[in-house]
């Protein structure tokens, strides 16, 4: 997982750079180096001998043209870089499909004499963790009370038994999960295992999305876990 963050951040980060250095280049684009250097043989050609071109003058003009050249070479760089690192994210995303993610969101998919499995990250001590778990029309089919708990993750498992004792139909359900902290209920966030179905590769550059058999949709970078 800290391969998968880190090339996200990579990747965020080297768009960005390219972003910048693109728009700095768009700016250029109406004097090439080809453009610069005519213009500027044909401003010594044309100088007046009485009144010659100031070196200092002359050396700026360099000086802006080695710029402009080093802006373009950098840009460059960096397209090859976001491209790698696209690519290289493109070939982890399409690893993961028909594996199960932790994922943030707390929706799940219920099959068939199945469960839905996560862990929901507590900021700080609770005497009182609560879990609500809803169906796809916001109905409350089960509360579960998992009782106090301290400061990280608290994982959970909920069998798709509702609070009567029959079992619920198989479809989509979000767990939400409450905490009693210093006296209040406070809602916390919770992360569910689902199975990755397929990947969308953006063709913009972007990060690739997996596509998840709860239904949701979410950029590689969100992914917590691999089961």
């Amino acid at each position: 997982m800290d391969q998968l963050s880190l090339d996200s951040t990579l990747a965020a980060s080297a768009q960005s750079n390219v972003n910048t250095a693109a728009a700095v280049g768009e700016s250029a684009k109406a004097l090439g180096q080809a453009d610069f250097i005519e213009l500027l043989v044909a401003q010594i050609k044309n100088q007046d001998p009485t009144k010659p071109l100031d070196p200092s003058q002359f050396m700026s003009q360099l000086a802006q043209f080695s710029t402009v050249n080093g802006i373009q070479e950098m840009k460059d760089s960096f397209d090859s870089l976001a491209g790698r690192l696209s690519s290289e994210q493109s070939l982890q995303a399409a690893g993961l499909v028909g594996r199960d993610v932790l994922v943030p969101g707390g929706l799940g998919l219920l099959t068939v004499g199945g469960s839905i499995s996560g862990q929901v990250d507590l900021p700080q001590l609770t005497s009182q963790l609560n879990l609500r778990v809803m169906d796809e029309y916001g109905v409350e089919v089960r509360h579960l009370s998992l009782g106090g708990n301290g400061e990280g993750s608290v994982q959970f498992q909920w069998d798709g038994i509702a609070d009567d004792g029959s079992s619920v139909l198989p479809g989509r359900y979000r767990v939400i999960a409450e905490a009693l902290i210093d006296g209040e209920l406070q809602a916390v966030e919770t992360s569910v295992d689902t199975r990755v179905a397929s990947v969308t590769l953006n063709q913009n550059g972007s990060a690739p999305l997996l596509n998840l058999e709860s239904g949701d949709s979410m950029p590689l970078s969100n992914v917590q876990k691999i089961r």
